[in-house]
């Protein structure tokens, strides 16, 4: 019996039909109920193993829980199409730009329905390209986020509480006087000024901007300053934030940045195949080219 991955308490298997499964199952089943006797005589052995999914193509990330791959049988039915899964890729996560969410989910899509590396080479060189080259929508490397509560909250030592956006002309606690760089968030930990928030401390500072429920922001073309208010350190603003598209129209996305992008989102299928990423910047010269 070919095992072929595992993780927590799935195990996959390489069968030829769902037959052959059927009869993996029994012989898999039977070799739990020897090694792990049904000591306490229950009517049924305690661990028995289903037979849920048969996969037509699957593909196995080098880092633990990453795999994608084409579902043809699931729960006892022939699915009408293949239905494509993935697990534990970054595509999945909310937080990731929509363009970085259609490249890794492409790529894999590529991968685990057969295609060559030349192939899915030559798709990831071209979105490089088009996107080092500002031609992909701006709405695909925007992201937006939820301005969850207390997210500009600061406290004192002493217990006096502040807005992060309201120490600007601040020196020191007007309770306690201890220097407003002390100041930490409401659990106690060293606040951290991320893309977003940098986003929106420039986006309010020098655009006059304000922010509620939400927010969208993008990597830029340094353009201007921010202040930090803790340190009233000058910042070159390299993120911009708004509360819609339209506020971000006038600035220039960091192309560069983002067709990295496009690179770092293949990256986990390249690495499970063996394959440099180093191709998609670096077209590889045909014969008649060289001479």
């Amino acid at each position: 019996m070919d095992v072929v991955y595992g993780h927590t308490d799935s195990i996959y298997i390489k069968v030829d039909s769902i037959e052959q499964a059927h009869e993996s199952l029994k012989e898999i089943n039977s070799f739990v109920r020897e090694f792990f006797p049904n000591v306490l005589q229950l009517d049924e052995h305690p661990e028995v193993l289903d037979f849920e999914k048969f996969f037509s193509s699957l593909g196995v990330g080098v880092t633990k829980n990453r795999n994608a791959g084409l579902i043809s049988w699931e729960d006892g039915v022939f699915l009408d199409e293949p239905k494509f899964t993935m697990t534990g890729f970054t595509a999945k996560r909310v937080s990731e730009t929509p363009l970085s969410k259609r490249i890794q989910t492409d790529v894999l899509k590529m991968w685990v329905e057969g295609n060559t590396e030349d192939e899915i080479v030559g798709y990831c060189r071209s979105e490089y390209l088009k996107t080092l080259n500002g031609e992909t929508p701006i709405t695909d490397v925007v992201k937006r986020s939820r301005l969850k509560e207390n997210r500009f909250a600061l406290k004192c030592s002493c217990g006096k509480k502040y807005n992060l956006l309201e120490i600007y002309d601040l020196e020191y606690c007007s309770k306690c006087a201890k220097l407003k760089k002390h100041f930490t968030t409401l659990d106690g930990k060293r606040p951290s000024i991320g893309s977003g928030i940098a986003g929106m401390l420039y986006g309010h500072e020098e655009l006059g901007f304000t922010y509620d429920d939400s927010y969208v922001f993008m990597k830029i073309i340094p353009s201007g300053f921010y202040t930090n208010p803790l340190t009233d350190e000058r910042k070159a603003a390299e993120w911009v934030a708004g509360t819609t598209f339209s506020d971000l129209e006038k600035f220039t996305p960091d192309w560069g940045h983002y067709a990295e992008q496009v690179i770092s989102k293949a990256k986990p299928i390249f690495e499970a195949m063996g394959w440099e990423t180093i191709k998609i910047k670096n077209k590889q010269k045909t014969l008649s080219e060289w001479w």
